[in-house]
């Protein structure tokens, strides 16, 4: 294990958050200001009086400043400050590994203290005109109300005072069976053969319930009801398995559609923009997917790289980024839940070390907010607001199984993460992929379409069949053994995403959109992750399709130990394999609803076996009354080829307790322990101080206590108090 983030990381983190991020320098070298000239020399917050000397105006002219410096100065520490403003772009703006600080010195970008700085790729929209010709499909209640404006640009995404203005939605429906990955038949009157058909995309659940694709439509034959997209889709474009009797397909960006306050419709091939405007506020369109891109010499098919090291962003605010496009030849992580080495983020380092990314805010975006791709080491990503956008939060993204394994010893903490994905419904709060050794602890994640935290790398599967989704990320002149007969040993070498160590986060309502998703997952990934004292509440939604922790299909070596999950629908935790649950708190899981029937809440889930080298120990499954609880759901399973039985790992000293009726739980280990299982185990109320009010710490006399369980105390959870 490499985990040298340790004890220098931790502290140099603490410094950073204590002195407001800038501690990097002891003076200023350059200042920035919207007010300033790039024709000025930079060192002054304001220019002095025959105004040759004052800040520059934009951030690459500071940067440029700065590589001159570092070429010509001793090695020293750099601080450049952005005193508060809006800084337009409309290209973006790239540091590379000139840009670095040299040695161990730290070139930094910060606000200017009490500041603001914005850089946004928002561009307004002028010459607004109210509509007065009649508009084909137009619906009568957005007749009169609806303005135009010319435009030549192409985009995604539009933004108001408030933030992401809603593109023109059809009504859902239901797709009619016989689709392929890019063929959708659909029931009558729901698809035209627009004249600007290429504008017009598809919004799709593709036969699983856990991903969204948006799918430009290439043609439409109304008579026969089928289309034609232009970008092959994740999965079959057929009913949603399991929960076909939702509507899970639309349209977007269609005058007919346009029915709202807020909505609007770009038309290429007229150069022309329609809104019907939700307020008085001014409207930007984004021009760039990337606000900034630290870009370092990256190798991709070789050993090497070449980072950009010691950069530093700190206190500022990034915003307007448009949203990214699903490409032929993209290459999906798992699900296509993100994709590869794609430009979908407003701040991104491909190729980076030491590098941090501390109290900003990114906010109102179409796409992701930071990425660190392919190789991305020591980096720190502290104490940032993330909110309102339409991906992913925070993406470790390494490079594909293979031996160059350099994305690991990052740390992200004290982030607050909320409404992710608001485009792409399936974006996490925090993703790593392929990338270990980091620690991820203190971040407050909520109010997401879908998972909090995804831990995942390239399933065995994914080896031996081509696909998309993952397959094309694999270094096939790295990997040994027979292609298509690969076995998990000999997989497991390419597996990169180990010794992660996810702790004292809090998560909650997510899942609040999609289906068959977590609070925290984990899949595909190698040994030695370790999930700890979070504290998972709230996941409300209604669908039995998800649990609050999870070891997905073929993960193996995780200890998820000293969690707390709180009133959270359908299950508490799905495990398989030879993983450890230990001294985990599952309490109030509250029933779902498949098929509008009500199901039972279930407990843990033991999925896939076989068990063996497994533990269940410890843990605290507290039912407060109602619904008939399955404890324990374990079994032989259609899709698994081996039963996961509790009785095959070691399974002991644990509580059970239905509160309204201890006959319940009773019962269930009375059953346990006829088979084997449990054998020092409880059925006895573990006497929390205020469960009812999420309080678990134990009253003194505990039976909890004597069975060896360690008190949780979940208000270490979450973002850092001080």
């Amino acid at each position: 294990m490499r985990h040298s983030f340790g004890i220098k990381i931790i502290f140099l983190s603490a410094l950073s958050i204590i002195w407001g991020g800038v501690a990097y320098a002891d003076s200023v070298d350059f200042y920035i200001s919207s007010k300033g000239s790039d024709t000025w020399s930079g060192t002054l917050a304001e220019p002095n009086a025959n105004r040759s000397d004052g800040p520059f105006s934009t951030l690459g002219q500071a940067r440029d400043a700065v590589r001159a410096l570092n070429k010509r100065a001793a090695a020293k520490d750099i601080l450049v400050q952005i005193r508060g403003g809006y800084y337009p772009l409309s290209e973006t703006v790239v540091f590379g590994v000139e840009d670095s600080g040299r040695g161990d010195s730290t070139v930094t970008y910060a606000a200017y203290p009490g500041e603001k700085p914005i850089f946004s790729s928002g561009q307004l929209v002028k010459g607004w005109q109210k509509v007065t010709t009649a508009l084909p499909g137009l619906p009568e209640a957005a007749k009169g109300k609806v303005m135009v404006a010319d435009v030549s640009e192409r985009f995604f995404t539009l933004y108001d005072k408030e933030g992401l203005l809603p593109r023109a939605r059809s009504a859902g429906f239901k797709p009619n069976e016989g689709g392929s990955k890019d063929r959708l038949r659909f029931p009558e009157g729901t698809l035209k053969n627009w004249s600007n058909l290429s504008d017009v995309e598809i919004l799709i659940r593709p036969h699983h319930a856990w991903v969204l694709n948006i799918l430009p439509l290439k043609s439409v034959d109304e008579d026969k009801q089928v289309a034609h997209t232009s970008v092959t889709a994740s999965y079959l474009m057929n009913p949603l398995h399991f929960l076909g009797d939702l509507d899970s397909c639309w349209v977007e960006n269609v005058l007919e559609a346009l029915d709202e306050p807020g909505e609007w419709v770009l038309n290429t091939q007229e150069q022309k923009l329609y809104l019907w405007p939700r307020g008085q506020s001014p409207i930007l369109y984004p021009q760039l997917k990337e606000l900034v891109r630290v870009e370092g010499q990256v190798d991709e098919l070789g050993p090497t790289d070449l980072p950009v090291r010691n950069l530093v962003f700190s206190g500022l605010t990034f915003m307007h980024g448009d949203r990214y496009s699903l490409l032929d030849g993209d290459k999906g992580l798992q699900h296509d839940w993100e994709l590869h080495d794609k430009a979908n983020a407003m701040l991104r380092f491909r190729g980076s070390e030491n590098c941090v990314v501390e109290d900003c805010h990114f906010a109102h975006s179409g796409g992701g907010a930071i990425r660190m791709d392919l190789h991305a080491q020591n980096n720190r990503v502290l104490g940032n607001h993330i909110e309102h956008i339409g991906g992913t939060g925070i993406l470790l993204c390494g490079y594909g199984p293979g031996t160059k394994d350099v994305n690991h010893n990052n740390f992200v903490s004290n982030n607050h993460i909320h409404n992710t994905g608001a485009i792409y419904a399936h974006s996490p709060g925090i993703f790593l992929w392929q990338s270990g050794e980091n620690r991820v602890s203190n971040n407050l994640i909520h109010h997401t379409p879908y998972a909090g935290i995804i831990i995942s790398g390239v399933m065995t599967d994914f080896f031996k069949k081509w696909s998309r989704e993952m397959s094309p990320t694999i270094r096939w002149h790295e990997v040994k053994g027979k292609r298509g007969e690969r076995s998990l040993e000999e997989v497991r070498p390419y597996l990169h995403t180990h010794d992660n160590l996810i702790e004292y986060n809090e998560i909650h309502h997510a899942m609040q959109q999609l289906a068959d998703g977590n609070g925290i997952y984990i899949r595909g990934a190698g040994a030695g992750n370790i999930i700890r004292r979070n504290f998972i509440h709230h996941l409300l939604a209604t669908t039995v399709m998800q649990s609050a922790l999870r070891t997905d299909g073929g993960q193996r070596d995780t200890l998820i130990t000293e969690n707390v999950v709180y009133k959270c629908v359908s299950q508490g935790m799905q495990v398989k394999l030879n993983n450890r649950a230990i001294n985990n708190f599952i309490v109030d899981i509250i029933p779902g609803t498949h098929k509008g029937k009500e199901e039972k809440p279930s407990y843990f889930k033991l999925y896939e076996g076989p068990m063996t080298g497994g533990a269940y120990q410890r843990n605290i499954l507290y039912h407060p009354g109602g619904g008939n609880p399955r404890f324990y759901e374990e079994g032989k399973n259609f899709r698994v080829p081996v039963a996961a039985l509790a009785k095959d790992a070691d399974t002991d000293f644990n509580i059970y307790y239905s509160a309204d009726d201890p006959g319940v739980s009773q019962s269930v280990l009375d059953k346990k322990q006829s088979e084997g299982v449990d054998a020092h185990s409880l059925s006895v109320d573990p006497l929390f101080v205020d469960p009812d009010n999420g309080d678990f710490r134990f009253h003194p006399d505990s039976p909890a206590l004597k069975l060896g369980i360690i008190p949780l105390d979940v208000s270490k959870a979450g973002l850092l108090k001080d």
